[in-house]
C-alpha cells in the first residue's frame, strides 16, 4: 500500500528524491502521468529517520535527507533527498525522470526552483546540508571512502544533522552538526569532552565550519535499561566529579551558552509561573487526580519560595546541571558511564541533575526505584565538604521536592511562548502535585 491513511496526528510529505549523477528523481506513475512518492508519518516523529527507513523498505534505496520545505498554499510538506551509494540493481526497477516533468500540481514553481537550489548547493536559506554531496565530503575529511556507506541518519534541520556509520573495519561512528537554538552544544561538547574524556565519547575530530564533531560509538547499555546498581552508583559519581571541577568555572559555562538555572532565576519567575499554574488547574479535564485549589497553589508558593531560599543557603554551590540527563543520555559502558547529548547544559543547584537521573531511573526499572533513597544519600556523600553534616541532611531531604518543581518550570518556560502553551500544563500539574508532596515530607516546610 503506497500511502499510510491520514489522521489529525500524521504530517504527508511529497517526496524528491535525487541521483545525484543524473540530478533526475524517483516518480511513480499514474493513470495522468507520473507523481511523487509520498508518506504519512506521525506529526512529532524525527522525520529523516523515518522517511530514509521508509525509502529504503519501500524502494531499496540508501538516501540522506537534504532539507524539507515549508508547506505553501495547502500544500503537503515536500522533503528532499539525495541517494547514496548509486542506484545499482533498485535504479533498474525504479523510474527516475526531471523534475521539469512533473506538473505543477504536483510541484509548485517555488518548490520546483529551490530544488534546482539544492542541486547547485546555493540553498542558503535551507542549511549548509540542503546540497548534493555533502556526505561524501564529510567523509573526505575522515579520509574514508566508501562505495556504498552504511548511514542510518536521524535528524535533519538548518545546519543540523546526526547520523551514524560504520567505517570500513566495521567501526560505528556518529557525526553530529548543531545550528541555533542549539549551537551551545559544538562549544560546551568541545569543553567537557577536553575536561571529562573519560565521561564523554571519544571525539575523532571537531569540524568548526559544520559546528560539528564525529565521536566514536559508545558501547554499551542505556542506563535506563540496566538493571545494575552498580552502574547507576558509577553515574551519580561522575556526575558529581564533573559537577565538582566545575564548581569554580560556571563563568565558562556562562560564557559557552549554558542557561542560567540557578534559585535566584527560578526565584524570579514564580509569579508568573502560578499565575499561569492556577489556569492550568482550573483547565483540567481529568478525573484521575484532583487539581490544587488557588488556596493550596497559594500555600504552595509561598512553601516553594521558603524552600528555594533555604535550598540555596545551604553551602552547595551552584555548578554543572545536564538539563537532559534522562531519556536514554547515560550509557553504561565497560569502561564506565557515559553522558551524551550536551545541549541542554545549565549553571544551578548539583542536587537538580542527580534528582532527575534519580527520577527517570526509577520509572525505568524497580531496582533503582526500590534503592532510590540510598543512592541519594550515595551521591550526597560526594558534597560532604561543602556544607555541614545537618546542611547536608537537609539538602538531600529538600531535593527531590525542589527538582519536581524545576522540571515543571523547565517545560512551562520551554512551551510558555509556543503557539500552544497548554501542551505543557498536564505535566506541569503532575509536578505540582509531586512538590506539594515531597515538601509535606520535609520537616519545617509544609505540615
Amino acid at each position: 500500500m503506497e500511502d499510510t491513511v491520514q489522521n489529525a496526528e500524521t504530517r504527508e510529505f511529497r517526496l524528491i528524491v535525487c541521483d545525484p549523477l543524473s540530478l533526475q528523481i524517483l516518480t511513480l506513475a499514474i493513470d495522468r502521468g507520473i507523481r511523487l512518492p509520498r508518506e504519512f508519518i506521525p506529526a512529532y516523529a524525527r522525520t529523516a529517520a523515518m522517511l530514509t527507513d521508509v525509502l529504503a523498505q519501500r524502494f531499496g534505496l540508501d538516501t540522506i535527507h537534504l532539507a524539507t520545505m515549508l508547506p505553501e498554499d495547502g500544500r503537503s510538506h515536500c522533503a528532499v533527498f539525495e541517494v547514496i551509494g548509486g542506484l545499482k540493481a533498485a535504479g533498474r526497477r525504479l523510474s527516475f525522470q526531471s523534475v521539469e516533468d512533473l506538473s505543477s500540481e504536483e510541484i509548485s514553481d517555488h518548490e520546483r526552483a529551490l530544488f534546482w537550489k539544492i542541486t547547485r548547493g546555493d540553498a542558503k536559506e535551507l542549511g549548509r546540508f540542503a546540497r548534493l554531496g555533502w556526505i561524501n565530503e564529510l567523509f573526505a575529511k575522515l579520509g574514508y571512502r566508501f562505495d556504498r556507506p552504511s548511514v542510518r541518519q536521524f535528524n535533519q534541520g538548518v545546519n543540523f544533522c546526526l547520523l551514524s556509520f560504520t567505517d570500513a573495519r566495521g567501526a560505528t561512528k556518529w557525526f553530529k552538526a548543531v545550528g541555533e537554538p542549539n549551537i551551545r552544544e559544538y562549544g560546551l561538547t568541545k569543553e567537557f569532552a577536553s575536561r571529562f574524556p573519560l565521561y564523554l565519547p571519544s571525539i575523532e575530530v571537531f569540524i568548526p565550519e559544520w559546528n560539528g564533531w564525529v565521536s566514536k560509538g559508545v558501547e554499551g547499555t542505556p542506563l535506563n535499561d540496566s538493571q545494575d546498581l552498580q552502574s547507576c552508583e558509577q553515574a551519580l559519581l561522575a556526575l558529581a566529579t564533573m559537577q565538582k571541577e566545575m564548581t569554580g568555572d560556571t563563568a565558562v559555562l556562562y560564557a559557552l551558552g549554558a542557561k542560567d538555572w540557578t534559585s535566584v532565576r527560578i526565584l524570579s519567575l514564580l509569579e508568573q509561573f502560578f499565575i499561569d499554574a492556577e489556569t492550568a488547574m482550573k483547565a483540567q479535564t481529568s478525573t484521575l487526580s484532583k487539581p490544587l485549589t488557588y488556596e493550596e497553589l497559594i500555600k504552595l508558593h509561598a512553601d516553594i519560595e521558603s524552600a528555594l531560599i533555604d535550598f540555596t543557603n545551604l553551602g552547595i554551590p551552584d555548578t554543572l546541571l545536564h538539563g537532559d540527563i534522562g531519556h536514554g543520555n547515560v550509557i553504561a559502558s565497560p569502561d564506565g558511564p557515559v553522558f551524551l547529548d550536551w545541549a541542554e547544559t545549565y549553571v544551578g543547584h548539583p542536587f537538580l541533575s542527580a534528582e532527575h537521573l534519580l527520577a527517570d531511573l526509577s520509572r525505568s526499572n524497580r531496582t533503582f526505584s526500590q534503592n532510590q533513597a540510598i543512592l541519594r544519600l550515595g551521591y550526597s556523600e560526594h558534597w560532604k565538604a561543602y556544607t555541614t553534616p545537618r546542611e547536608l541532611e537537609r539538602s538531600v531531604a529538600m531535593a527531590p521536592a525542589i527538582a519536581a518543581f524545576f522540571y515543571g518550570v523547565l517545560c512551562w518556560n520551554a512551551n510558555r511562548d509556543r503557539p500552544d502553551p497548554t501542551r505543557a500544563w498536564p505535566l506541569l500539574r503532575s509536578m505540582l502535585r509531586r512538590s506539594k508532596y515531597e515538601l509535606e515530607t520535609v520537616s519545617g516546610v509544609a505540615a
